[in-house]
């Protein structure tokens, strides 16, 4: 299964960068996060419940993000399995300036097997669409959030963009620090701040709506037609 596409945030590329690279971000931006453990650089562990009838399950997975180029890209790799099944996936994630915002570009391909690769194609399209959209628009409202100081800023250094060191004057260059070592970190998400199925759906259907706004009215047509059949 390939996946591509994009979404537009109202931010700056170093904004949408720090977010995307802040644990704390990420598990209120993922449907289902009930915890996000870091186990190693750049490495994460966690479990999801998605309630997304296609894909409905609780799943384990290992994800590793590796070859960042700050505040650009980096290419990230998922190994999971639930009681429907199991995905391995990889996959590169952009960010592109377009004026006052950021274009993030994702794509990547999936093999999944189990019981959920005889769910069809289109419908394990639908939903990993539909996760996919929402857990950007969440993205991008912790963004806003976090702009206004609702959300602290606790990017991992090893994943902030750098900022250049100033030249030193010496010349017997000091002998470099011992690297720090990682330690291992839980993020508890509370179940009334993680992406709800509800929330999901709800963020789906208000999508369908503003893709396609006339189709309410169709809506609307069809059941004046039906009541007005109904009383003749």
């Amino acid at each position: 299964m390939r996946i591509a596409g994009n979404y537009t945030f109202e931010a700056t590329r170093e904004e949408v960068w720090s977010a995307i690279n802040d644990p704390e971000v990420l598990a209120r931006a993922i449907p289902g996060c009930q915890h996000l453990d870091q186990v190693g650089e750049n490495e994460f562990e966690t479990t999801l419940k998605v309630g997304l009838q296609a894909v409905r399950g609780v799943y384990h997975g290992r994800v590793k993000i590796d070859n960042l180029v700050a505040p650009e890209s980096y290419e990230i790799h998922v190994d999971g399995k639930g009681s429907t099944g199991f995905l391995k996936g990889n996959g590169v994630i952009k960010l592109r300036a377009e004026g006052d915002s950021t274009i993030l570009d994702y794509g990547g391909e999936a093999h999944i097997g189990g019981t959920i690769a005889s769910v069809g194609q289109r419908l394990i399209d639908g939903a990993a669409k539909t996760l996919i959209n929402q857990s950007l628009k969440a993205l991008a409202a912790l963004i806003a959030d976090r702009r206004s100081g609702g959300v602290a800023d606790t990017v991992p250094e090893s994943l902030a963009v750098p900022i250049p060191a100033p030249v030193p004057t010496a010349v017997a260059a000091p002998a470099p620090p011992p690297a720090p070592s990682i330690e291992r970190r839980k993020i508890v998400v509370p179940a009334h701040e993680q992406l709800s199925e509800a929330a999901v759906v709800r963020g789906a259907i208000e999508d369908f709506f503003t893709q396609q706004p006339w189709l309410p009215w169709v809506v609307v047509a069809f059941l004046i037609g039906y009541i007005l059949g109904r009383w003749k």
